[in-house]
């Protein structure tokens, strides 16, 4: 017995020793990138420069070092001369779980050195791809009318254009639909004298827009399919349902599942609508 506790009292001060050179190995001092946010430009014909870019996907030497909600200071395990390229992310459909960078976006580069213990600040700054198609667009500012009618599913109340300035983003005038205990629904779509064709090999669509909302509403598509100038069949598919927003927000949606479960369909418009079943005065 008494050879028994002497050997474990003479190993248990090795054992300690080694233990602790293993845990605590030198820790290698970061530099650090500080983005506070990525802000987005346009040009004639791209709209405005509204956009929800909540994540920087940041690149180093074209590896990637991770993907990172703003604003954040970001440790880079480098020191010296890099290439730095932070690409927009946001979240599709609004969706915390599906965070993307943003494929009709530009990548921000910009060679940096790094120095250890030292915080730079970038300011990224992207635009639209020149691959970027803008099929449809309205922004309510021309004198001539939108282009959103009424749907020919049926609507009890009109689109109309707005002069409020509570009630405007990005320009003069804004879009505004109003239903109540007697004009129950809602619904309107882009030119239904005009059709579009709309990618159907999995290429990404998105439909962007700004809005506030005291109801639910809903988005999607009419799907027509078009044989020479003969529509032979129509589907209305909803691709997503919206809650109530009391601020402007701005929306992604990813139309590319509902197109490519469209089936024969070739030709698209895109409506918007809200049903008030509830009786009390609802805003979209």
């Amino acid at each position: 017995m008494k050879r028994f506790y002497s050997l474990l009292f003479l190993l248990v001060p090795v054992l300690t020793w080694y233990s602790c050179n293993i845990i605590n190995p030198a820790e290698p001092i970061p530099s650090y990138i500080r983005i506070n946010s990525i802000a987005l430009t346009t040009l004639a014909g791209q709209g405005s420069n509204s956009s929800k870019i909540t994540d920087a996907w940041v690149y180093i030497d074209e590896q990637l070092v991770g993907c990172f909600e703003v604003p954040v200071t970001i440790p880079i395990l480098k020191e010296g001369v890099h290439q730095l390229k932070v690409r927009g992310g946001i979240k599709v459909n609004g969706i915390s779980a599906t965070r993307s960078p943003y494929p009709f976006y530009d990548s921000y580069t910009q060679t940096i050195t790094l120095n250890k213990g030292e915080v730079q600040i970038i300011s990224p700054v992207v635009k639209y791809l020149p691959s970027a198609d803008f099929t449809c667009m309205e922004d309510f500012e021309a004198s001539t009318g939108t282009i959103l009618y009424n749907s020919p599913s049926g609507t009890d109340t009109t689109l109309a254009v707005t002069y409020n300035t509570s009630e405007v983003i990005d320009g003069s005038k804004s879009g505004i639909a109003y239903d109540d205990a007697t004009r129950t629904l809602f619904e309107c779509v882009s030119d239904p004298n005009t059709l579009f064709p709309l990618p159907k090999n999995s290429a990404p669509v998105f439909l962007e827009f700004n809005y506030k909302a005291n109801y639910n509403f809903a988005v999607g598509l009419f799907c027509h399919t078009v044989i020479g100038s003969t529509t032979t069949n129509i589907t209305k598919d909803k691709t997503l349902d919206f809650n109530p927003s009391s601020q402007w927000n701005k929306a992604y949606v990813y139309l590319t599942p509902t197109i490519g479960a469209s089936g024969s369909a070739n030709q698209f418009k895109i409506f918007i609508g809200m049903l008030n079943n509830t009786g009390a005065d609802s805003l979209a």
